[in-house]
């Protein structure tokens, strides 16, 4: 291998370069220790005390799709990794808000301290969000300790796993719309609304065939275009039908109503993925941990032929959970619930092009909102 050459190295004092070039020949002169790392099938990265970049296995460099190790001396792994995290870090990655709560990090500190850490980490950087399993463990070359830093990428099993929870949830969820209906349908205390339930159960069926028709494409990551294509929406009607949905989710401690600032206009938009964005954006507003909750609905125009939608709830995100609420992973509740809002942001942002965001505030609560450009 190359001497280092100084130039490549990150701006540092001079005593810290030569710290990081000692370091680096340090491995490289261990022929032993580098056969070895280079073995390993998955990225591998020696890391100095500092958690800064020393050396980094074939495996890496094939990830990286890069040929030298030199430009990464002295980075960090997030630096390395593109974390979007590290440009609000006072000294990059590691020192930012968000770096409190990443599994890398927790697993660095944990090394630190016991020799060993291991744990899953959502990394969201430029051109999306990788899952990662991270494994950090104490070594010895040479009598001098380096931190072993591997991983994998596990987002595709992330993304399958997620995709048919969300998946279930919503289909059982229409199940059961359709069960109650039927039950009605074979009540006789019901028989003059009889035409009016036939009609809900014959739309609800027609949307769980909906719901697994776009489930398929979206796992097999097939393009918006190959769903059924925009059609035209009204505002009004588009709400009063998710409040008439939402009518067998309440359980008589819920107020359900449309915001007063609400407009009567007409979008055009992917019906079945916008519906599907929504009704998870009001579901965990639903479960929200409050004894009397008032959820509000709203709509009003946004750019030519589009729609900002939002959906309001007294209750307050900690900072904690607002640093991770659209993490592929991250739930606030049992495993099998809390499947909104990486849905939400993932159906928003790469099927309808559009953004979603929120804000939470212990005065006026918690409310998402997404921006979704009129779709022709």
């Amino acid at each position: 291998m190359n001497q280092i050459n100084f130039q490549t190295l990150p701006v540092q004092l001079s005593k810290e370069r030569l710290s990081l070039v000692s370091d680096y020949e340090q491995v490289i002169s261990n022929s032993l220790a580098v056969s070895i790392l280079n073995a390993m099938p998955i990225a591998s990265m020696l890391l100095n005390q500092k958690n800064q970049f020393i050396f980094g296995n074939t495996a890496l460099l094939e990830l990286l799709q890069i040929n030298s190790i030199e430009p990464l001396i002295g980075l960090k792994p997030g630096e390395l990794l593109g974390c979007n995290n590290v440009k609000y870090g006072f000294e990059g990655c590691g020192t930012s808000n968000g770096c409190r709560v990443c599994g890398a990090f927790k697993s660095l500190t944990e090394c630190l301290y016991q020799g060993t850490g291991s744990s899953e980490c959502t990394i969201n950087t430029g051109v999306g969000t990788q899952n990662l399993s991270v494994k950090v463990e104490t070594i010895s070359i040479d009598e001098k300790d380096f931190l072993l830093f591997s991983f994998i990428d596990i987002s595709n099993e992330k993304k399958r796993l997620l995709l048919e929870r969300i998946f279930y949830h919503d289909i059982l969820n229409t199940a059961h719309n359709i069960s109650g209906m039927t039950e009605l349908l074979a009540s006789d205390d019901f028989e003059d609304s009889r035409e009016q339930f036939l009609g809900m159960l014959m739309k609800s069926a027609s949307k769980l065939i909906d719901e697994i028709n776009t489930h398929r494409l979206i796992t097999f990551d097939k393009e918006l275009e190959q769903t059924d294509k925009p059609v035209k929406i009204n505002s009004l009607s588009f709400l009063n039908e998710l409040q008439i949905d939402f009518r067998s989710y309440m359980t008589g401690n819920e107020t359900f109503v449309v915001d007063s600032r609400s407009e009567d206009f007409n979008f055009y938009c992917n019906e079945v993925l916008i519906r599907r964005v929504v009704t998870n954006m009001i579901k965990n507003a639903f479960e929200a941990e409050q004894e009397q909750i008032i959820i509000t609905l709203g709509i009003i125009p946004f750019q030519q032929k589009g729609a900002m939608i939002w959906v309001n709830n007294p209750g307050y995100m900690t900072e904690e959970v607002q640093l991770q609420i659209f993490n592929r992973s991250f739930s606030t509740k049992a495993a099998d619930r809390g499947l909104g809002t990486y849905s939400m942001k993932m159906l928003t942002e790469k099927y309808l092009k559009g953004k979603i965001y929120f804000t939470s505030k212990k005065e006026t609560g918690t409310t998402f909102i997404i921006e979704i450009p009129g779709q022709s």
